[in-house]
């Protein structure tokens, strides 16, 4: 299926300006953003803020640069009131950014990741609950693309707008189906989530299926520092990936790679301590590549690729039982 939609390009006040006024009236508007340099929270930018709504039952999608030096707290209201509910795919991701940047504090979310999860779907990225409930494919190659440049492609314009209209198309059918994504952003969020406990050795699924019930009971959170979080079963895969295949990997690359086809040396990891039917979120991946980051367990090297530190290394040979 591929969606009928205008999109509109915001990079002054002017436009800007109109987009508040045509946001004013809706009832319901889903939200997403591209960030540049997100593993590291000194030099992490919002590039872009996509924004998807409904005129007249049309679909309409706005793309605001918000590289271009606007006023952003013109949207406040919009996205702070509690007359329309903004859906996020994985908002511990999105609205946290957006008020660490901008101070605009989101409310009231519906996740759709969230709501996913909690139905019992184990494949819940937007890529897959796209085509799963919608027939909608999301191309995910243009992600890896630098959007800090100026001017961005059709392309770009194009994967940007598609995945918040997916993302207000699928909120649309959880809500039909009475599914709940309630999410509320807890104040003064920082740059690590609250994880799962570190693990001696890879779990069973058994075991591992324990954990993941207790985590998806909890929304994602950035609310603690590295220091008092331990690392999840996750963040572990992620490390022994790029401990094990240095330098093959960009941080958008095994962000984005984890939720398609998980072949290879990386997918084998992936599938042995999550599961074969679990997902991986993109905007998950990318909090726990960044928490990684911060914690000093890899490096980004000048090239831009993921390479284990000393530290990080060790800490994936105590665990790694294979």
């Amino acid at each position: 299926m591929k969606p009928n939609y205008r999109i509109a390009f915001i990079n002054n006040q002017d436009r800007l300006a109109a987009l508040c006024e045509s946001l004013a009236p809706v009832s319901a508007l889903a939200l997403d953003i591209e960030t540049v340099n997100w593993w590291n929270q000194q030099h992490e930018r919002v590039a872009l803020l996509q924004l998807a709504y409904r005129e007249r039952r049309e679909l309409r999608v706005a793309v605001i640069d918000t590289l271009a030096r606007l006023d952003l707290s013109v949207l406040r209201p919009a996205l702070e009131s509690n007359l329309a509910t903004k859906a996020i795919h994985n908002a511990a991701f999105d609205a946290t950014r957006l008020a660490r940047h901008f101070e605009i504090v989101t409310t009231p979310i519906f996740d759709t990741m969230l709501a996913a999860r909690r139905n019992g779907e184990r494949r819940y990225s937007l890529q897959a609950q796209a085509s799963q409930h919608l027939n909608l494919p999301l191309d995910k190659r243009t992600q890896t693309s630098d959007w800090g440049l100026r001017p961005l492609s059709p392309t770009q314009l194009d994967y940007a707008a598609r995945d918040a209209a997916a993302t207000l198309m699928l909120y649309e059918h959880q809500r039909g189906r009475s599914l709940r994504g309630e999410y509320h952003v807890r104040a003064g969020v920082s740059s690590t989530q609250t994880a799962l406990p570190l693990i001696a050795s890879l779990p069973g699924k058994r075991t591992l299926k324990k954990e993941r019930v207790a985590a998806e009971t909890r929304p994602m959170q950035e609310s603690m520092s590295a220091e008092d979080t331990p690392l999840s079963v996750a963040s572990l895969a992620l490390l022994g990936i790029i401990t094990e295949l240095p330098s093959r990997y960009s941080p958008e690359q095994l962000a984005v790679s984890l939720g398609d086809e998980r072949v290879g040396l990386a997918g084998w990891i992936i599938d042995r301590m999550l599961g074969t039917e679990t997902d991986v979120d993109e905007a998950e991946a990318k909090m726990l590549i960044a928490d990684l980051h911060q914690r000093k367990l890899i490096a980004i090297t000048p090239t831009r690729r993921m390479e284990a530190s000393a530290a990080g290394g060790k800490l994936w040979q105590q665990h790694k039982h294979i």
